[in-house]
């Protein structure tokens, strides 16, 4: 069927406009640019880290362009892309692009973290882990208001947190661990009311967890062993109701651990380690169906292992040594589907070994209890480690 000759017209006309509309956005979106300022600074710290950046990121080229404008959210997390930035340049009737993300990872960059890189304030994702930065914090970081995703851990880094982190209340994640920080947690880190993960495993941060520090409701990851936290652990942990990893090992805390832990029933890895003083029992966990890590070793804890504990059918390892446990070694806890190592050493535990043991447990140690009886002939079982 012939198409009458307005209607073609009109179907040209419609073409153009689309091909016109096409060409302004791509003309628009050629034509916005770096932040000037922004693509001296990043070019300036790259030289003094020694790395080479894409050959578009030159002073004479265009920084925010190529992959630096694409709109995956998880492109900053390839490892293919390394160093990264990632811009936005919606700012002046998108003409005018800010750098939003920066990457440094495993990059061996060596020596202070330059001063220009607090200027960067549209910065909401940092990361630059797992390099050999030295010397302190500086407190300009409270110039990066908008960030979100601050990851500094696996450096040597040094000196006290500054308080000024506390500005920067949009964070989501703080990763500070394997540092050689020293000094306490600035309380002001409480005011990060959005905070979801705290990485301060080796940090080298001492001292009492802040009371401030009960603002921080969103919390899901908490990693913070291998610090020198001391006092009690605060009862307000246990209003952390979203907390899923919760990790204090090889600290200073004192005991017991808080029945306020009753409440956290999304707990799916839980360890605590090295308590003193005090004495713990296991009432606490009843709840904790949700749990698939536990350990709970050399914690004073005075109790029997409950019978309930064959309702933790997500439990793939239980560590319940050095303690002051009693009683019978409960049978279901030979036969739940999922556990696979189970250390029960250094206790006080009694009775025989259940005669039944499931596919799923390959590693037990019962070892320096009151045991008594014959050895069930499952511990013949090959790559089984008793």
């Amino acid at each position: 069927m012939l198409i009458g000759l307005p209607v073609r017209f009109a179907l040209v006309a419609l073409y153009v406009i689309c091909l016109s509309t096409c060409l302004v956005r791509a003309q628009n979106q050629t034509a916005a640019t770096t932040d000037p300022d922004e693509a001296r600074t990043l070019n300036s710290i790259f030289s003094k880290w020694g790395i080479t950046a894409q050959p578009e990121w030159n002073i004479s080229g265009e920084v925010c362009s190529g992959v630096a404008l694409s709109t995956d959210a998880t492109v900053i997390d390839d490892p293919a892309f390394n160093p990264f930035i990632k811009c936005d340049c919606s700012f002046d009737n998108n003409n005018l692009c800010h750098i939003k993300e920066l990457k440094v990872f495993a990059q061996s960059v060596e020596g202070p973290i330059p001063d220009e890189l607090w200027t960067l304030t549209h910065l909401t994702n940092l990361n630059l882990g797992q390099n050999v930065l030295t010397g302190s914090l500086s407190r300009s970081i409270e110039n990066l208001t908008r960030m979100q995703w601050l990851n500094l851990g696996i450096n040597a880094l040094s000196g006290e947190i500054p308080k000024e982190v506390g500005m920067l209340t949009d964070l989501r994640l703080f990763a500070i661990g394997a540092n050689n920080f020293s000094g306490s947690l600035p309380p002001d880190l409480g005011n990060c009311r959005r905070l979801e993960q705290l990485f301060i495993d080796s940090s080298g941060v001492r001292g009492e967890i802040p009371r401030t520090f009960s603002s921080l409701q969103n919390l899901v990851t908490v990693w913070a062993s291998d610090t020198e936290l001391t006092g009690r652990i605060p009862d307000f942990i246990g209003n952390w109701s979203k907390l899923a990893t919760l990790r204090f090992q090889g600290n200073s805390f004192e005991g017991p651990i808080p029945s306020a832990f009753s409440n956290l029933t999304s707990l799916t890895e839980l360890r605590i380690s090295d308590l003193t003083n005090g004495s713990s029992s296991l009432e606490f966990m009843k709840d904790l169906k949700s749990l698939t890590i536990l350990v709970l070793r050399n914690n004073n804890i005075s109790d029997s292992i409950p019978p309930s504990i064959g309702e933790f059918q997500n439990l793939t390892q239980l560590d319940l040594s050095f303690n002051n446990l009693n009683g019978d070694i409960p049978a279901a806890l030979f036969n739940m589907s999922a556990l696979s190592h189970l250390f029960l050493g250094n206790n006080s535990l009694s009775g025989s070994l259940p005669a039944q043991k499931s596919s799923s447990l390959r590693t037990i140690d019962v070892s320096f209890n009151n045991l008594a009886g014959t050895l069930p002939s499952w511990v013949h079982e090959q790559n089984l480690q008793v």
